[in-house]
């Protein structure tokens, strides 16, 4: 993104990342410091390496390099990216869907009617995302984006496999909410994890721009910006606009989920837990009573249990780098160019991961919906456990 008055976005060409941010992440001080260190090692950032911390605004790089030479790293040098961004000759690099993850700056000139970078449209909704209807919406009680209407996710998807509903349904559900195929969707929520669930599901449906706020409610405050505590009503639409789903592929179903399993070379289903949810140590879920997985899927990575998504997130919340994501599917045989059709137990982890892939560029990927609920519900669909480096 174009922030602090850069004339490119994006990221120097080889760069990595250690955002000002994380330093303010509301956490223990135990739990933040464990994070900020398991960060420092993936990026391969040590005591005896040259370290160039590059901002735009002459305060992140100060913020960072005093954090760093508390931890002993003191070989540091201090960037303008301005200036490279300046000459077009210097290679930067951005996703190649950038624009669905958006930063708080951005949702905030859009509902102050600004017209932000990549927003073409005229129409846009926001929506704070959360289970429940909005009576026992605490979150979005407690203070909500100007504007910004929940959405219970119970409007989505059914118990007790916990699929999205039946197309008719979604489609009353957009119209409900005054979403059409045109409209710029913007979802965030204090657990982001249910505005990927929506964002997917919408993206199948054919909404056009999709957008998620990247960090959720703690990217908006930590900006500084406020919330509001009005109560903002659904204001329905007569039309979708399209013959929903007009995205058929990104969300798939059991049949589907089978056939990517039969054709080992070029695809592969993903799995988005826990590995002791992989191997079968645990369920995961209070509700799911079977251990497993589907035989012959591959570990994607996760987390630390059905809430989490460390694997994939930064110490605040926002998308790890691409790069580190990569790298981590690559040392399980899992290659971008392969048909890719990520799973978890209902499909929530499992959604932000195959909306992180679209960002990245990813072009063959889906959602497998029912994941392992659906998948151990029928006794005859064939089951492993195990780490299967060991079989």
């Amino acid at each position: 993104w174009k922030l602090d008055g850069v004339k490119r976005g994006g990221h120097i060409k080889g760069a990595t990342d250690f955002s000002a941010n994380w330093l303010k992440v509301e956490d223990t001080e135990k739990n933040k410091e464990k994070r900020l260190e398991e960060a420092l090692k993936n990026k391969g950032i040590t005591k005896d390496k040259n370290v160039v911390l590059y901002d735009a605004n002459g305060k992140d790089a100060e913020e960072v390099a005093k954090y760093l030479n508390k931890k002993g790293i003191t070989k540091l040098y201090k960037y303008d990216v301005k200036e490279w961004a300046e000459d077009d000759k210097l290679a930067m690099e951005s996703y190649s869907n950038y624009q669905m993850l958006v930063p708080a700056s951005w949702v905030n000139d859009l509902i102050n009617n600004k017209k932000p970078e990549t927003f073409k449209g005229d129409k846009y909704k926001v929506f704070e995302v959360s289970w429940g209807d909005e009576s026992k919406a605490e979150d979005y009680k407690k203070g909500h984006i100007k504007g910004a209407v929940h959405i219970n996710t119970d409007e989505v998807e059914k118990g007790p496999v916990w699929n999205r509903l039946p197309d008719k349904d979604l489609e009353k559900f957009a119209k409900n909410n005054g979403i059409t195929a045109d409209t710029t969707v913007v979802l965030y929520g204090a657990d982001s994890m249910p505005s990927f669930r929506v964002a997917a599901i919408l993206k199948y449906m054919g909404v056009k721009d999709v957008r998620v706020l990247n960090g959720g409610t703690a990217a908006w405050t930590s900006a500084g910006y406020e919330l509001d505590t009005t109560s903002n009503k659904k204001t329905p639409v007569d039309s979708f606009g399209v013959k929903v789903p007009l995205n058929k592929g990104y969300i798939v179903d059991l049949p589907e989920a089978k056939e990517i399993l039969k054709d080992k070379e070029r695809s592969k289903l993903v799995d988005i837990r826990s590995w002791d949810e992989f191997i079968g140590k645990i369920s995961g879920y209070d509700y799911i009573k079977a251990k497993g997985r589907p035989a012959g899927a591959v570990w994607g990575h996760a987390g630390s249990d059905s809430s989490h998504l460390e694997d994939f997130r930064n110490v605040d919340n926002t998308m790890r780098n691409s790069s580190e994501i990569l790298s981590m599917w690559e040392k399980e045989g899992i290659k971008p160019d392969q048909r890719l059709s990520f799973y978890c137990g209902t499909g929530w982890r499992a959604a932000e991961v195959l909306i992180y892939a679209d960002v990245m560029g990813l072009k063959n990927i889906s959602l497998y919906d029912g994941g392992w609920n659906e998948w151990s519900l029928d006794k005859n669909n064939p089951i492993e456990v195990g780490d299967p480096s060991k079989k």
